[in-house]
């Protein structure tokens, strides 16, 4: 029997992310239909697309929206939200999660969280980190 992951990515983009890394990610979430032709996480379908039929409480949802952040002296700030909640089978997980974390990891505007992933009959989620533009997990 297959296990069952629970995957949040929850974090901003800087707002000078390469049109070709957003035009990548809005096709991996399944929110446009044009396949890029170079992509870095090369699979034959959306890795991160909701599935309007999962077992997640609530379903499965993603996002991407460039976001006012603040401002400072020179006007507003923005940035590139991204969240999605999605659920998969372990082969999916194990291929896909640290791909998408690792290819986003430069582009993050902020060290610290990112998301989590979390066997579903885990107590508690292992959160993933950047710092620096790096990957790292915080498993304590």
């Amino acid at each position: 029997m297959s296990l069952h992951f629970e995957v949040v990515y929850s974090l901003f983009l800087r707002d000078d992310t390469p049109r070709e890394t957003l035009d990548e990610l809005r096709y991996h979430l399944g929110l446009t239909e044009d396949r890029p032709q170079n992509l870095v996480v090369d699979h034959d379908h959306p890795v991160l697309a909701p599935d309007p039929d999962s077992y997640l409480p609530g379903g499965e949802h993603v996002a991407l929206r460039r976001q006012g952040r603040g401002r400072n002296s020179d006007g507003e700030i923005h940035a590139w939200g991204l969240y999605a909640r999605l659920y998969w089978v372990d082969d999916q997980w194990a291929e896909v999660w640290w791909q998408v974390a690792q290819w986003l990891a430069p582009y993050v505007a902020d060290d610290g969280y990112i998301g989590f992933y979390r066997e579903e009959q885990d107590e508690r989620p292992t959160p993933f980190m950047v710092s620096g533009g790096e990957l790292h997990m915080d498993d304590d």
